[in-house]
């Protein structure tokens, strides 16, 4: 089963004030960031770590995806559709507990070669591309990127995203998905590459 890479969480945590990156987790050598973004009473995050790997062997676990269906499996990472060969589209569900309400996103991914050594994809949201589903709300409001950087074997990993879940969550949903959903996330691409480079 693929796990959702581009997108680690759905929902980041409710909060206020500070607008500076701050370290909510350093662990396992992955380290989860903080901080507001914007006017928005939702923040970001950014997580990172470095894996004895090469460039491609990321890029190719990032876009490795099964075809999109409908009634698709719950928390996969579906490819959509391949607009050329740097413009990917992915869709992915999440099902909460009643009464919360189930939600989706489409995301747009497309890379970019900086130079021999670095690679950026950036995402945003394209939820025009898929069919709203019944009884489920789609996530509008999401941009950020994945940053690959090669040095001497090792690859480091940076995920910077904003995600706004859309809809009215409770606080305790927001708060425990904003660091361990990254976290958890990170740590099984972590080893996945892992394992495929030994």
């Amino acid at each position: 089963m693929k796990k959702i890479y581009y997108l680690c969480i759905l929902i980041p945590m409710l909060t206020f004030g500070q607008s500076q990156w701050k370290l909510a987790k350093d662990k396992e050598g992955i380290q989860i960031w903080v901080r507001d973004f914007k006017d928005s009473p939702y923040k970001e995050y950014k997580a990172i770590t470095s894996v004895k790997t090469s460039l491609k062997g990321v890029v190719d676990e990032l876009l490795e995806a099964p075809e999109y269906m409908e009634n698709c499996k719950e928390g996969v990472s579906h490819l959509v559709k391949i607009n050329n060969d740097k413009e990917y589209v992915f869709y992915a569900r999440n099902e909460f507990p009643w009464p919360v309400k189930d939600r989706d996103v489409v995301s747009k991914l497309r890379i970019q070669k900086i130079s021999k050594d670095k690679i950026k994809l950036y995402i945003d949201a394209a939820p025009e591309e898929v069919p709203v589903l019944k009884s489920t709300l789609r996530i509008r409001e999401l941009s950020g990127h994945w940053l690959l950087e090669e040095h001497e074997g090792k690859v480091k990993i940076t995920q910077q995203l904003y995600v706004n879940p859309e809809g009215s969550l409770p606080p305790f949903i927001t708060n425990s998905l904003l660091v361990t959903g990254p976290f958890k996330t990170f740590s099984t691409l972590k080893g996945t590459l892992e394992d495929i480079d030994s």
